[in-house]
């Protein structure tokens, strides 16, 4: 009995250990003198995991001890490190935003030769691969009411052109009894991720950069040490395709792209029976960020569509999708397992057909969600049942 006694409270002893080394950090980034939260800022513990802030510019990260030290990085901020002792309190990180200047520029135009040293680059990797472990979330309202939520973890394979390659291994699925069908809408978060162009849609990088853009510098800064330009890309008259308008941010001494944010003009979404649905505007965002080979790949990327719904006999009604997609470092996978990115696979059934691990979903929760989510994803809990 005394020897039971004490297996038992050795066993209770680690339990508690195990307990205790999970360490939850969470806090908030704002800008220093508006008080604006920085959305979108890379939170990564010193070589361990990252996350993303959400569009509240909250985050949370479990860590299995602490100290640690928290890495902060922002394309549009000047970042840091901050040492983290204790998880007690939510943590609030303020950041300087980075200032732009404008060099005044006696001859040619410098924006067209910055795109152009960047495109010769990027295309010399046109067709290398990156592969790791990505995170998918897409929440639509209609009429402010929340329709659909599918959040997905998969294994996946990504070029400069786009995500072309995806297995997803953990999902959650939410859909109201009422709306539109989402279905496959997932294509689009992965088909746009990429810097370059591909069949679907236009983008500034081309063979000869200025055959169908005009470039225009807005500013440049200094980011550790090295030139930033941020460049528009205003699409030629003549292109009338699915393509990109918007601001490149070039890294001169590199010729790397960093990040580019603009919308999708040309967006149309095909529609069945008797609703009708036209485009309002399609926002885009995407970050790159060096992986541990030294290529230029996907950090993260935001597609968001606003769209007007016509339905007989019900009247107009508007629709709003947010897509976020964030690729973490290139963790193994399964390259054997990955399927073709296409609009032929039905992602609804995919993921609706898998079980939820609702403990997974506990530990890993992607990127914090902000209030309105959350409040969305009660709400479609209570329509919805999850596969378990």
């Amino acid at each position: 009995m005394y020897k039971s006694g004490a297996f038992l409270l050795l066993l209770l002893m680690l339990s508690s250990v195990c307990v205790l080394a999970q360490q939850r950090i969470s806090g908030s980034i704002v800008e220093k003198n508006t008080g604006n939260p920085v959305v979108f800022a890379t939170v990564q513990v010193k070589n361990q995991k990252s996350t993303l802030t959400n569009g509240s510019g909250e985050f949370e990260l479990t860590v299995s001890s602490l100290p640690v030290t928290l890495l902060i990085t922002h394309l549009n901020y000047a970042g840091g490190s901050f040492e983290v002792k204790t998880a007690d309190e939510p943590l609030k990180i303020v950041l300087d935003p980075q200032v732009m200047t404008l060099k005044e520029v006696s001859v040619g135009n410098p924006a067209t030769a910055i795109m152009q040293d960047a495109t010769d680059k990027a295309l010399k990797t046109y067709n290398k691969s990156n592969l790791g472990k990505a995170f998918l979330r897409q929440i639509a309202y209609e009429g402010d009411e929340p329709v659909y939520l599918n959040e997905i973890w998969l294994d996946a394979e990504w070029k400069p052109y786009g995500l072309i390659g995806w297995h997803p291994t953990e999902a959650r699925h939410l859909q109201g009894k009422k709306g539109i069908s989402y279905t496959n809408t997932s294509f689009f978060s992965f088909i746009f991720s990429g810097y370059l162009a591909n069949s679907f849609h236009k983008k500034p990088l081309l063979k000869k950069v200025d055959s169908l853009y005009t470039f225009k510098l807005a500013g440049t800064y200094l980011q550790d040490g090295e030139e930033i330009a941020k460049i528009i890309c205003t699409p030629k008259r003549a292109l009338k395709e699915k393509r990109f308008e918007g601001a490149y941010y070039v890294n001169t001494v590199t010729n790397n792209v960093l990040k580019i944010e603009g919308v999708i003009k040309g967006m149309f979404f095909k529609s069945n029976g008797p609703v009708s649905i036209k485009n309002k505007e399609t926002a885009f965002i995407a970050q790159y960020r060096l992986n541990k080979q030294g290529d230029n790949v996907l950090d993260y990327s935001v597609f968001n569509t606003s769209n007007r719904l016509k339905m007989m006999g019900l009247g107009v009604q508007d629709t709003d999708l947010y897509s976020t997609l964030y690729m973490t470092d290139n963790d193994a996978i399964d390259q054997s397992k990955l399927e073709e990115v296409s609009l032929k696979i039905n992602d609804s059934n995919l993921v609706k057909a898998m079980t939820y691990n609702e403990d997974f979903w506990k530990k890993n929760p992607g990127i914090k969600r902000t209030a309105k989510e959350q409040a969305a994803i009660e709400i479609l809990e209570k329509n919805t049942t999850l596969r378990k």
